[in-house]
C-alpha cells in the first residue's frame, strides 16, 4: 500500500474514524508481526504482544502524527523500539554469545537458523543506537534508504554512512566462518 493511502487512514484515524484505522492496521498488522518476529528471534507470542502495543500506541499517537514521513517507516521504528525494549530486558538474563553455534547442514543460505539469528541480533544489540537502528530498519524491515532517513531524522547518506560503519563493526562482532560456512551480514539479515 503507498504512503499516500496509509498517511490519509492515519489521518482520518486521527480523528476517531474507525473504519479508516481498521484499514491501516490491516495494511500494516502483518508487516508489523513479521519484523517484530524476526527481531525477537522466532518468539511468536512476544511479537503478538509487541504487535498489539504498536496498533495501540498507532491509534493513541495518530493525532500527533505530522504527515511528510513515512508512515510505514514510522511505524518500524514503533516496532523496533518495542522489540529492543524486550531486548534488554531480557539482556540481563544471557548478555554472552556463546561461543560455538552449529548450523545445521540443510539450512538454506537464504534463511537464518534461530541460532544464527540470536547469534546476529545479540551482536546488532552491542552496536551504538545509532547503528543498530539503521542496520534493524534497513535489512529487517526492508525499508528504503529514504525511509529509514525519515525515521531516523537525518540524511541518506548519513543512513548509509550508519549501515556501513554497524556492517563492519558486526564483521568484527560476528565469526566470519561458523561451522565452515560463510556468512555475509547484509545478505542474511534479510
Amino acid at each position: 500500500m503507498d504512503n499516500h493511502l496509509l498517511t490519509e487512514y492515519l489521518m482520518r484515524s486521527a480523528e476517531g474514524d474507525q473504519i479508516a484505522f481498521r484499514k491501516l492496521a490491516e495494511a500494516l498488522g502483518q508487516k508489523v508481526f513479521a519484523l517484530a518476529f524476526r527481531l525477537l528471534s522466532g518468539d511468536r507470542a512476544a511479537a503478538e504482544d509487541v504487535s498489539q502495543d504498536v496498533m495501540i500506541k498507532l491509534w493513541q499517537f495518530a493525532p500527533k502524527w505530522q504527515p511528510g514521513g513515512s508512515v510505514q517507516a514510522w511505524v518500524s521504528r514503533l516496532t523496533y523500539n518495542a522489540c529492543m525494549d524486550i531486548h534488554r530486558a531480557r539482556k540481563n538474563r544471557n548478555d554472552e554469545i556463546p561461543e560455538h553455534l552449529s548450523i545445521p547442514e540443510t539450512a538454506s543460505a537464504t534463511v537464518l537458523t534461530n541460532e544464527y539469528r540470536s547469534l546476529l541480533l545479540q551482536a546488532v544489540e552491542r552496536l551504538p543506537d545509532r547503528q543498530k537502528e539503521a542496520i534493524l530498519l534497513t535489512y529487517f524491515y526492508d525499508n528504503s534508504r529514504r525511509d529509514v532517513a525519515n525515521s531516523m531524522k537525518t540524511t541518506e547518506k548519513a543512513v548509509e554512512h550508519l549501515v556501513a560503519r554497524g556492517l563492519k563493526a558486526l564483521g568484527n562482532l560476528i565469526p566470519a566462518n561458523i561451522n565452515g560456512e560463510k556468512h555475509d551480514l547484509a545478505t542474511q539479515s534479510n
